[in-house]
This record gives structure tokens, C-alpha cells and sequence, in this order.
């Protein structure tokens, strides 16, 4: 009788150490309040599982977040900050602050992690309160840190290169769409696993503004990576 064992092996989707999924989120830091974009592609392997994975999330007023990661673990992370921050604003009628969103996202997933069944997600929040612009840069165990610039997800490492190279403090809204796109832009010529379209959020104390499709289009001319 054959003995031989099957070489085939399944990925374990439970070891975050296996690349199975892709994305690319970026956020910056500009004069007068923060961006956060993030392409449209959900994959699994080197299967595109949906063109259409919306990765941007309003949390409150003046805070959003990107998910790369675990889909279910970071469609669970939205939903409680959400409800917590509801919470938070029906007992003390007033917003929660930035900074103290991201440190109750942190504190959730530093105790996960520490029950040794971790989120495996890697999110970016950011956002803008009286005290600051926040560009909060996670991952799964807790840790947290306030970025001029940061990026997740596979094609991160391109992102990160563009941002490194062009970024400045106090940029213009204007400049700072230009160089966040250009960043995701990289990601997704040279990334597989990112693609499909680009969202892209303009957050300020007065508020979060989707930047539309033409837009984009219009910041980006020949560089526009998708076919128009």
C-alpha cells in the first residue's frame, strides 16, 4: 500500500504570517487636517475574492479608519468602535476625541493579543480633534504610534517609498492629495493584490469629505492607473 503522503497543502488562513490576503491603505498628515485612501481590492491568494471592498470607514465626525487584515476581524473592530463611541457621546454629550479612539482600539487589541487569539488586522486611524491631526499606525498586539505618514497592507513597502520621498510638513490640501495618490498609485502598479479603484477621504475639524472619482482622475492625469 502507498504510504506516501499528499504534498498539496491548503494555506492556513489562521497564521498571519502567510501573505494570503492584500491591500493597500495610506494616510498622511497636511496643514489643516489628515487624508486616509485605500485601494478597492479584497484578495485571497492570488484570487481577487471582490473588486469592490470598501476599506474606508467613518467612525465619528472627524474619524475614520482603514482595514487590512483578517475581513471579519476588522468588520468587528468598526462596528464596536462605533457603538462605543456612540456610547461615549449619548453620557458625556460631547465627541470623543481622536486621540482617545485611538487608544480604546489599541487597548481592545492589546487584550485580545494578550488572550492569545489576536485580531489579525492592521488598521490605520486617523483623524483630527482640538488637540492634534492623528495618523495612529497599529498592529495586531496593540502598539500604537501617531505618524506624519504611514501605510499598511502588502503594497505598503511601494507606498511607503513614494511617501518617504515626497512627503513635507504642512503640505497644502492640494499637495497632499497629489502625494497620497502617487503613493497608492505605486502600490497598485506594482502590487497584485492591490487594485480595482481608489477611495480617498479629507478629514478636518469640520468634518470628513469623500474626494470624488474625477477628482482623482483629475489630480493624477496620465498617471491615472486604471483604464478610463
Amino acid at each position: 500500500m502507498n504510504n506516501v503522503k499528499p504534498t498539496n497543502k491548503f494555506p492556513d488562513y489562521l497564521n498571519p504570517s502567510e501573505p494570503i490576503h492584500g491591500t493597500t491603505t495610506v494616510s498622511l498628515r497636511y496643514k489643516d487636517g489628515v487624508l486616509i485612501a485605500a485601494d478597492n481590492r479584497a484578495s485571497a491568494g492570488y484570487m481577487v475574492a471582490s473588486p469592490r471592498a470598501k476599506k474606508l470607514h467613518v467612525l465619528a465626525k472627524s474619524t475614520a479608519m482603514s482595514i487590512a487584515g483578517m475581513v471579519s476581524d476588522a468588520q468587528y473592530l468598526v462596528q464596536l468602535l462605533r457603538a462605543e463611541i456612540n456610547l461615549f457621546e449619548l453620557n458625556r454629550n460631547r465627541p470623543m476625541p481622536t486621540k482617545m479612539i485611538g487608544n480604546l482600539l489599541a487597548s481592545v487589541m492589546y487584550g485580545q493579543y494578550r488572550s492569545f487569539m489576536p485580531y489579525y488586522v492592521g488598521p490605520i486611524l486617523a483623524g483630527v480633534d482640538e488637540e492634534g491631526k492623528y495618523v495612529f499606525s497599529m498592529d495586531p498586539s496593540g502598539s500604537i504610534t501617531n505618524e506624519p505618514f504611514t501605510s499598511t497592507g502588502s503594497g505598503s513597502p511601494f507606498a511607503l517609498g513614494v511617501l518617504e520621498a515626497m512627503f513635507e510638513e504642512n503640505m497644502t490640501e492640494k499637495q497632499a492629495k497629489k502625494v497620497i495618490l502617487l503613493a497608492l498609485r505605486s502600490a497598485i502598479k506594482k502590487d497584485i493584490a492591490t487594485g480595482d479603484g481608489i477611495d480617498l477621504l479629507v478629514i478636518t475639524l469640520d468634518g470628513i469629505k469623500k474626494v470624488n472619482l474625477d477628482e482623482i482622475k483629475t489630480i493624477l492625469g496620465d498617471k491615472y492607473p486604471f483604464p478610463q
